[in-house]
């Protein structure tokens, strides 16, 4: 993969998805947002999995975020909630952010607070993950069933060079006894 695919100039990442999100059309609904800080998406090794109790499960709630029981799962925000600038997210301080869409084939199952139903799926869709319906929301796939709309990589606001990242070291016992720093 290029850096040209990932790096965007002079628009913010924000934009930039709404603009893809219009150049493709369809449903708003079907889009989600990913901040990671892995440049690969879907089900690969360099991708971070956390495990997510699906609904039918015991330890099953809508605002329990599970990392040691359930499925292995993806987590992906709602187009309307990522691109919400009065909210701030968890990882959207992340470099890498992943706009995907829902393939056709696809249903979520829309899950609230109380729900312990698995729903089968509509007619022609496959059952692939929930929304929960919490704040804020997040769509979890359990399988990959969405298409890779867009990559964007936030150079500007997460990479400094070396020395501005960490910062000077700290002074040594002779640096502060002579009163260097």
């Amino acid at each position: 993969m290029r850096a040209a695919e990932f790096v965007v100039e002079g628009k913010s990442i924000r934009d930039q998805i709404l603009a893809d999100v219009k150049q493709n059309g369809g449903d708003p609904n079907d889009y989600f947002v990913r901040f990671t800080n892995a440049d690969k998406l879907g089900y690969s090794a360099r991708q971070i999995f956390s495990r997510t109790p699906d609904v039918d499960d015991p330890k099953f709630d809508v605002d329990y975020i599970g990392t040691s029981h359930g499925k292995l799962a993806l987590w992906f925000y709602p187009l309307k909630t990522a691109t919400d600038t009065r909210r701030q997210i968890y990882a959207s301080e992340q470099p890498y952010a992943w706009l995907v869409r829902l393939k056709p084939n696809a249903w979520l199952q829309t899950v609230r607070r109380g729900d312990t139903k698995m729903l089968p799926a509509p007619d022609g869709k496959e059952r692939v993950g929930i929304l929960r319906l919490s704040d804020p929301p997040a769509a979890i796939f359990f399988k990959p069933a969405f298409d890779v709309i867009g990559r964007y990589y936030n150079y500007a606001d997460r990479h400094q060079r070396h020395g501005e990242v960490k910062g000077p070291p700290p002074p040594t016992l002779f640096q502060r006894i002579r009163g260097e720093r």
